[in-house]
């Protein structure tokens, strides 16, 4: 063999052993069990939450590379993995940001705001399943919650959803006593899925719901161009809300009114501070308040946590001023449950639909 032939041998060995040992090495790192470019001390937390295919650089940052580092060390610490998870986020890896959570909490065990944080993540990319399924989760374990409720609505919402959506949306309305406390994103969400279903009194009514929780909210200009918006595509029935009335009242106490629901008269204490009007169970059946098939919700009242049926009255009506086919929620505990002689509450349902105004010796209602 002639020095040409040699050279020519040895270089074809030394591509073949090259192609081999490349060949190899991808077959490493397809697996996931070995790649020599991550650093050895953070390579056990990359294997375990599959993050081969993010980019060195960002792995190497310093953040993620010392949550890398303690969760290769321990497994299980929570803090390096929240900082990792967020650090994820800002770098946009949305999906591997909510993956990794959810995958920490099988492992080392409940942690609920991780589990919220990936079904934010989840919503973001578009896995609506994922993250309803992850919310399903956590109200299993914690029903009263009115962040994870109102962030099931979002996901069912975005996975066009809608009735259920609304009906979370609904039941955060229910949770949360302190309306002026909830985010103006809420009403915004339910007054738009009324709108897509025609019904635009109705999303009418969850803007002025939303505007009278606080006087700083009455003048908002987004309010005012939605309702706007919304009245110059229907013009709501007389039915919808119609009359005006006067009332004396003392300073400070409980204003108590007769009002006269479905034709039947109880006492009612006007509550603005209620998002729907509440009845007792015993008026509601006297009243031929159907319940048949209402959605049982979750409240919360003065007196605690307790059950109600959430449906609805054909009419109410005090001193001529009338509403039509408004939500209701019926008490499930039986007895005297708003106090001695009193039938219900009259809240927001009812009184958003009307300009209620408040005087030290009298109030008023009127048709807005």
């Amino acid at each position: 063999m002639n020095k040409q032939a040699r050279h020519r041998r040895r270089a074809r060995w030394a591509y073949r052993t090259v192609f081999l040992a490349l060949a190899a090495l991808a077959g490493c790192r397809e697996s996931g069990s070995y790649d020599i470019q991550v650093p050895a001390a953070i390579r056990p937390a990359v294997q375990t939450y599959r993050l081969s295919k993010i980019p060195n650089g960002d792995l190497l940052k310093p953040e993620i590379n010392r949550a890398l580092i303690q969760l290769s060390e321990q497994a299980c610490d929570r803090t390096a993995m929240g900082t990792l998870a967020a650090q994820l986020d800002l770098l946009g890896f949305h999906a591997d940001a909510g993956r990794v959570l959810v995958q920490f909490v099988e492992h080392c065990g409940r942690a609920d705001g991780f589990l919220s944080a990936a079904a934010d993540d989840f919503i973001a990319t578009g896995d609506f399943k994922q993250a309803i399924d992850l919310l399903n989760r956590l109200l299993a374990n914690d029903p009263l919650n009115a962040q994870f409720t109102f962030d099931r609505g979002r996901a069912l919402e975005s996975a066009e959803r809608y009735d259920e959506a609304l009906s979370d949306y609904m039941q955060v309305l229910a949770l949360e006593s302190d309306r002026a406390a909830l985010s103006g994103n809420l009403f915004i969400r339910a007054a738009e899925i009324h709108a897509r279903a025609g019904r635009y009194c109705d999303a009418i009514g969850m803007i002025r719901m939303w505007t009278s929780a606080s006087p700083d909210r009455a003048d908002n200009p987004q309010a005012k161009s939605m309702i706007a918006r919304y009245a110059s595509t229907q013009t709501c029935p007389s039915s919808y809300a119609s009359g005006q009335a006067t009332f004396a009242r003392r300073t400070g106490s409980t204003i108590k009114v007769r009002v006269t629901i479905n034709g039947t008269e109880g006492t009612f204490i006007v509550d603005t501070g209620a998002s729907y009007v509440g009845l007792t169970s015993g008026f509601a059946q006297r009243a031929s308040i159907h319940t048949d098939h209402a959605k049982v919700i979750h409240m919360q009242t003065a007196n605690g946590a307790r059950d109600a049926k959430l449906t609805q009255a054909d009419t109410i009506a005090l001193n001529g001023v009338t509403a039509s086919n408004v939500p209701v929620t019926v008490d499930n505990t039986g007895g005297a449950s708003f106090g001695a002689g009193i039938d219900g509450l009259l809240g927001q349902s009812f009184l958003s639909r009307f300009d209620v105004r408040f005087a030290p010796n009298q109030w008023s209602i009127a048709q807005r």
